[in-house]
């Protein structure tokens, strides 16, 4: 059989197939998939992570392109180690990380996101700048998404879709320094108010003070509303 033959005969198949899936908050459920029509579903917050200067960096060589998002793929996959997530390579600029919500809550992930721009913008601020300009932005979504096999693989690499990681990237563009992280309206009406305010002294007067400021934006032709923070947190911080 010639490789056309093939291809044609793959294409037929997956048009016809009836596309079974298994809802589950277990990523480990996903070595149970093959090449053919089966998925996983699974309600979760979406942390889409892009470095907005990849064109700067290619301009610049294709060598330090690579080494800077290897630095940024193994930072955020130890912190989806330690922090529940799972992370996945979405693009050759973006990475997302995702968490069940049946096991972490909204408030729970986006501390996890806030602490991880302080981390890449103060912490590693001072590797990264002898690379190139930090230029990275965070965007947060919840909701029920799809992941299927697409690579022949040992490492079973899993492709994701929903409209929940569409948001979380439309997000993540309205987002630059020092705003780093953008959440939808979703997101931030189901944060706890330990996440939305915080208490500073004016005047020497203690004050309860927002921290997310409210940006328009395009949504689908639709206009909707996003929170943004300059607002830091800290892995180090006490009880991180």
């Amino acid at each position: 059989m010639s490789f056309i033959q093939e291809i044609k005969e793959k294409t037929q198949a997956l048009s016809e197939c009836e596309f079974n899936y298994t809802t589950t908050s277990d990523f480990s459920a996903s070595s149970s998939l093959d090449n053919d029509c089966n998925a996983i579903v699974m309600d979760a917050t979406v942390v889409y992570f892009e470095i907005k200067n990849i064109d700067v960096l290619l301009k610049t060589g294709k060598r330090l392109a690579a080494r800077v998002y290897k630095i940024y793929y193994n930072t955020l996959k130890r912190i989806c180690q330690e922090t529940g997530g799972e992370l996945s390579c979405h693009s050759p600029h973006s990475f997302l990380m995702i968490y069940p919500k049946k096991e972490h809550d909204t408030t729970y992930v986006v501390d996890i996101a806030m602490k991880t721009a302080d981390l890449i913008s103060v912490g590693m601020r001072e590797t990264l700048e002898k690379l190139t300009h930090i230029s990275f932005s965070i965007g947060i979504d919840s909701g029920n998404i799809l992941g299927t096999r697409t690579i022949d693989d040992n490492d079973n690499h899993i492709s994701w879709f929903g409209n929940t990681i569409e948001k979380a990237t439309a997000i993540s563009h309205q987002c630059q320094r020092p705003f780093f992280v953008g959440l939808s309206g979703t997101v931030f009406h189901h944060l706890d108010d330990s996440i939305k305010k915080t208490t500073k002294h004016i005047l020497g007067i203690k004050k309860e003070v927002e921290l997310w400021n409210r940006v328009s934006y395009q949504f689908e032709n639709i206009k909707k509303h996003l929170y943004q923070t300059n607002f830091h947190r800290s892995f180090e911080e006490v009880g991180a």
